[in-house]
């Protein structure tokens, strides 16, 4: 299996996507021209906040994950998530014992994608109900009972 080619940006950095080369560049023109850093100086700044955005995106997806595992009793999951987590927070200066930091949970709520999703298993459709099993709404409840009362009500006037 080859190993995977990691684009770099600049010939120095490692980003996870070539598309994301035009927003370090935007990033670094920034802290240099506004900033008034050096090229060098502007380029590692924009890279050390690209890899926060990407550390606290980590932390949120993995204390995500770290959670669900533990509540489906997944032990191995819940450790590897547990440790890239911890290694997520130590980046941001932080324990991976302490409260998660404001920015971590406010991308909780942003998350694209969940940890765990649903996924049906391959016997599903041997116990699929038919259209008589669905449960009934409360609409359809009401609406038989009303029909119930009125048939009540015609036998008793004959």
């Amino acid at each position: 299996m080859a190993d995977k080619i990691v684009p770099n940006w600049r010939d120095q950095y490692v980003v996870l996507k070539p598309e994301h080369h035009d927003l370090l560049d935007t990033n670094a023109a920034h802290f240099e021209f506004r900033g008034g850093l050096s090229k060098e100086e502007a380029e590692h700044k924009a890279y050390q906040h690209y890899l926060k955005d990407h550390a606290v995106k980590s932390a949120a997806f993995h204390y995500l994950g770290a959670r669900a595992a533990i509540a489906a009793n997944h032990r191995e999951a819940a450790q590897k998530h547990g440790f890239a987590y911890t290694m997520a927070m130590k980046h941001l200066g932080h324990g991976p014992l302490d409260t998660p930091p404001k920015e971590v949970l406010e991308q909780i709520k942003n998350l694209d994608s969940s940890p765990y999703q649903f996924k049906n298993h391959e016997a599903d459709h041997f116990f699929q109900g038919s259209p008589e099993d669905k449960p009934k709404t409360e609409r359809e409840r009401t609406m038989e009972l009303i029909e119930n009362l009125r048939a009540i009500g015609k036998s008793k006037k004959v």
